[in-house]
């Protein structure tokens, strides 16, 4: 028991002194950044991410480094990583679409059902745990209007709390099937972005094989599948290919 409880000490002892460390660095990289050294200060923060301690302030203040020094693949890979974090954050869409307006590609996605990009829009308003709580909420709503409905003397107190206990409970169920989709687009790691100035798309995971088209640094494909090291992948407007495992950094 005692052995127990050194041990618990011990690790929120741990605890502690990292979130510490963290915290200055964390302050070192801030400062570095406001000097107009970026270089250093993507240094002090990739101490904070490589110490597995990651947020979306802090791919975000990684992107901005980035994209101060005019390394677009980079700043957009940090910018999206962001956005997975916290989706819907209006000052990382704004730094991501224009560092999206400086690269060379400019591939136009595959038309989608207006009723789908809205949903989908919805639903990247907010993170997992927003739609969770939102659900949790809805749902305790619901129960409150369906006690109000069972016990409420007028009919039509009793009428209300019933229409809106249905409307509460259909929301509680949605903000539930949002939060799911909000989790699985963060464990997603099929999204990735090309790294190199320039790459060339073969038609077959060789060296040998022809050449279908270039893409240029930033931007965003799809990985289909990983042979050795190759990697096949698809563009937004639906062109495959493959390239090689380096040229691409999973978002």
């Amino acid at each position: 028991m005692k052995k127990t409880a050194i041990l618990s000490l011990f690790l929120a002892a741990a605890t502690l002194l990292q979130a510490q460390i963290v915290d200055s660095i964390w302050t070192k990289a801030n400062s570095l950044y406001a000097a107009g050294d970026y270089r250093e200060a993507i240094a002090y923060y990739s101490m904070i991410e490589a110490s597995g301690e990651v947020s979306a302030d802090l791919f975000y203040n990684i992107g901005n480094a980035y994209f101060k020094q005019n390394i677009l693949s980079k700043a957009i890979l940090y910018y999206e990583r962001a956005m997975k974090l916290r989706p819907g954050d209006p000052d990382i869409a704004h730094n991501l679409t224009m560092a999206n307006a400086m690269t060379i590609d400019k591939i136009e996605a595959v038309p989608e059902f207006f009723v789908f990009t809205g949903i989908k829009n919805i639903r990247r308003s907010a993170d997992t745990d927003t739609w969770a709580w939102l659900s949790i909420l809805l749902f305790a709503l619901c129960l409150l209007l369906f006690g109000l409905f069972l016990f409420a003397r007028h009919i039509t107190l009793r009428k209300c709390a019933f229409f809106l206990s249905i409307l509460a409970v259909l929301g509680s169920a949605n903000c539930g099937v949002f939060a799911c989709y909000q989790k699985k687009e963060l464990r997603d790691t099929s999204a990735a972005i090309i790294t190199p100035a320039v790459i060339t798309v073969k038609s077959s995971p060789d060296a040998s094989g022809k050449d279908l088209f270039i893409l240029h640094e930033g931007t965003k494909v799809t990985i289909l599948e990983t042979l050795g090291e190759w990697q096949c992948i698809r563009l937004a407007d639906g062109k495959q290919g493959w390239i090689l495992r380096f040229a691409a950094e999973t978002i």
